[in-house]
């Protein structure tokens, strides 16, 4: 459940929306909530992890995730620690989107990664960790050069990148029977064909996965033990893949035309969040 939408309830009401949340966690079940939270330059919302977390509307059956958190205050990422709540950076969306991602890195105990908008750009976890992890390391590298130094040691190990991919999204949702290979797991399993030309010669397997594999290099899926792509092909399809194909296809297409034109950009996002000049890149040479 997107607590988006009924955020705005909680600090300006009578407490009729808290309220409503808590029994539609209670009524209808609810393993996570989500909200989106930007900070910064972006249009305040009661989206904060400091204001939500103090609400208690979040338990260990029923944690709140909260999306991006680019731009986090102090109080913010000491209140994540307090409550042992969680973010999921999603990095190819905040870099391509414009959210940025200045603070995901400060807190990376209470942070995981995730996948948003994939019909943008990559839907896949393995792209977001490949990315993530030389963000976080470029960031920490800057640190150190800024100051006149060379980096000494890599900030980020693989593992970790690993991790943030994997067990740390089980521990957000309050899991940790997920996320993770151990007896009594309900673990999903991807292997990996170690023969392809970018794996070969491989002697750790984190560090083939986080610097060298791409999706192509995922033989088997198993998801809750059955196998769902097996030998490179997907396998016990409730609809054949032509059939999914030719649907999205003609999706595509409509959606697109109604698309064709963009509209135009408004002075202010919802009103406040004033736009601004970007200075742009390009590989065209101009006069000098």
């Amino acid at each position: 459940m997107s607590l988006d939408t009924v955020s705005w309830t909680f600090q300006k009401d009578s407490g009729t929306g808290l309220e409503y949340t808590r029994e539609m966690i209670s009524k209808l079940k609810l393993k996570a909530l989500t909200v989106h939270h930007l900070g910064g330059p972006w249009p305040a919302a009661n989206t904060s992890p400091a204001q939500l977390c103090r609400l208690e509307l979040h338990s260990d059956e029923c944690p709140i995730i909260f999306s991006h958190a680019p731009f986090m205050t102090e109080e913010e990422q000491h209140t994540l620690r307090e409550y042992n709540s969680f973010i999921s950076i999603t990095p190819e969306s905040e870099f391509h989107f414009g959210h940025g991602q200045k603070t995901g890195h400060l807190v990376s105990e209470q942070a995981s990664l995730g996948l948003d908008t994939n019909w943008t750009f990559s839907g896949d976890m393995l792209s977001q960790a490949h990315l993530w992890l030389q963000t976080v390391r470029l960031n920490e590298y800057h640190r150190t050069l800024e100051k006149g130094k060379l980096p000494r040691e890599t900030p980020f190990s693989v593992e970790q990148g690993f991790l943030m991919a994997t067990r740390q999204g089980g521990l957000a949702m309050k899991r940790r029977d997920i996320g993770v290979l151990q007896v009594g797991a309900k673990a999903d399993i991807l292997v990996f064909n170690g023969d392809s030309p970018n794996m070969l010669g491989w002697s750790n397997a984190v560090a083939a996965v986080m610097l060298h594999a791409n999706v192509g290099d995922i033989e088997h899926v198993l998801v809750d033990g059955k196998f769902r792509k097996r030998d490179f092909r997907l396998v016990n399809l409730k609809t054949e893949w032509s059939q999914v194909k030719d649907s999205f296809l003609e999706s595509s297409i409509r959606i697109q035309r109604l698309v064709a034109v963009p509209p135009p950009m408004p002075e202010k996002l919802w009103g406040q969040g004033e736009m601004g000049d970007v200075e742009i890149v390009t590989t065209i040479r101009t006069e000098f």
